[in-house]
């Protein structure tokens, strides 16, 4: 039977199932007062400091490095540019000097060939115009040029048909324009008198001749009171109406 000493008594608790009991801490690197600031448990060294900088000053120097190739490519592209500019501007100099000595050829050439086109239509109305007899009344006793000069004055008369007391003096031209027509009747039949005095007493009548002419060039000299001539299937075309009256300069 159970002692009665120990009937209304509760046992001790065992010391040993305290010690035996623990509890957790959720986060053991924080301090349990929750006003607190982390801190680390390993504060940084000397050491890993100097490594951080060492690390640091490495990325500089191939920085640095970087840079300094990135410079000199720049440099050396800089220097191919200004080398690939300057020789472009010598070869588009070179070339533009050649295009004004082919500009000046062919000027010369096209100069030559206006002389030598104007000379073969001056050649066709002086054979044409010495076949003629009679023109405009004028009984033609011969055929020549006139080219003088009384100070600064000068002219030159292409083809003149000479007859008694009378002469028509023609400008020749390849293409008949009315520039022609009015530079001709102002400059330079108004002044064959003065030019060849010889000729002061003579009936002086003007004409133009072209291979080719204008309509309004011809309707012009007309209208002045010039006569002129086109030809027209290797024959010589008098281009005035009938009954035309010519001027006399």
């Amino acid at each position: 039977m159970a002692s009665d000493k120990n009937i209304g008594k509760s046992k001790p608790k065992s010391k040993a199932n305290d010690q035996g009991r623990y509890t957790q801490d959720p986060d053991p690197g924080k301090v349990n007062d929750p006003g607190s600031v982390y801190q680390p448990e390993d504060p940084p060294t000397f050491e890993k400091v100097w490594l951080m900088f060492q690390e640091t000053d490495k990325k500089f120097l191939e920085s640095d490095k970087k840079w300094q190739k990135t410079e000199r490519f720049l440099k050396e592209k800089s220097l191919e540019t200004d080398r690939l500019m300057k020789e472009q501007s010598r070869e588009t100099d070179k070339r533009f000097k050649e295009t004004e000595r082919l500009v000046r050829d062919v000027s010369k050439n096209i100069g030559g060939l206006n002389n030598s086109v104007g000379e073969v239509a001056e050649e066709y109305f002086f054979r044409a115009l010495e076949k003629l007899t009679e023109v405009a009344g004028v009984k033609i006793q011969r055929v020549g040029k006139l080219y003088g000069q009384i100070k600064d004055l000068q002219r030159e008369y292409d083809v003149v048909l000479f007859g008694h007391n009378a002469l028509i003096a023609v400008e020749i031209k390849h293409k008949l324009e009315t520039n022609d027509v009015i530079a001709y009747c102002e400059k330079s039949l108004p002044v064959l008198k003065q030019v060849f005095p010889e000729y002061a007493a003579y009936k002086v009548i003007g004409g133009m001749a072209g291979m080719t002419a204008k309509k309004d060039a011809v309707k012009l000299a007309i209208e002045k009171g010039l006569l002129v001539f086109t030809q027209s299937g290797q024959k010589l075309w008098l281009r005035n109406p009938e009954g035309f009256e010519p001027k006399e300069f």
